[in-house]
């Protein structure tokens, strides 16, 4: 049965670790020189400084896990606030709502032979609801440019690139949770989640 919840034990973080050397390394080959994600090919493992302070979703079936993202509210990164409000527009995007109400997701991944199964699917819900329970209202990402449709189709919008000189070119994007006519005109999965987390409100 496939469970989506944040990640509990430091075992279960470890896991999720694991999983993105799996993913980047031993099957993309990624970040093989990237200095914030370097490697642990010895453990092999990547993990870097924002795991620290971050939610880490994890997608188990029957134990096994298939699936993982990141997610860091701005508030907590506390000296690295500046160095990624400006690195993803935050302020210039939302304003004033840039550190109580923002987040950043990242690290977003499933197993390469579930992929194209609704998995990556489920789990953006389940970090949609726990963006709505936290009362974060614009979520930032930096997307590979493959991965753009994926993302619009969920209700993100690009504003911007990202150039990281040692590695590749990523597009900037913003989820402004509680736009639900956009979700609505982009038909976006996660409509449903907000009506039933609307619901729980008004119970």
């Amino acid at each position: 049965m496939l469970q989506i919840r944040l990640a509990q034990t430091p075992e279960e973080r470890e896991e999720v670790f694991k999983l993105r050397y799996q993913v980047y390394v031993e099957e993309l080959g990624k970040w093989e020189n990237f200095t914030n994600y370097k490697p642990n090919h010895k453990q092999k493992k990547v993990e870097d400084s924002l795991d620290l302070s971050a939610n880490l979703f994890v997608a188990f079936n029957n134990y096994e896990l298939f699936g993982t993202v990141r997610c860091n509210y701005a508030k907590n990164l506390d000296s690295d606030s500046d160095y990624y409000s400006k690195l993803y527009k935050i302020s210039e995007t939302v304003g004033d709502a840039n550190i109580l109400y923002t987040s950043i997701g990242g690290i977003f991944m499933v197993k390469g032979y579930v992929r194209g199964k609704l998995i990556a699917l489920r789990i953006a819900q389940a970090y949609y609801k726990k963006l709505l329970l936290d009362e974060i209202k614009f979520d930032f990402i930096d997307a590979l440019p493959y991965l753009v449709p994926f993302f619009e189709k969920l209700g993100y919008q690009t504003i911007g690139k990202i150039n990281y000189s040692i590695y590749d070119i990523r597009i900037l994007m913003v989820l402004n949770i509680l736009n639900i006519p956009h979700l609505e005109k982009v038909k976006s999965p996660l409509q449903r989640v907000y009506r039933n987390w609307l619901k729980s409100q008004n119970a």
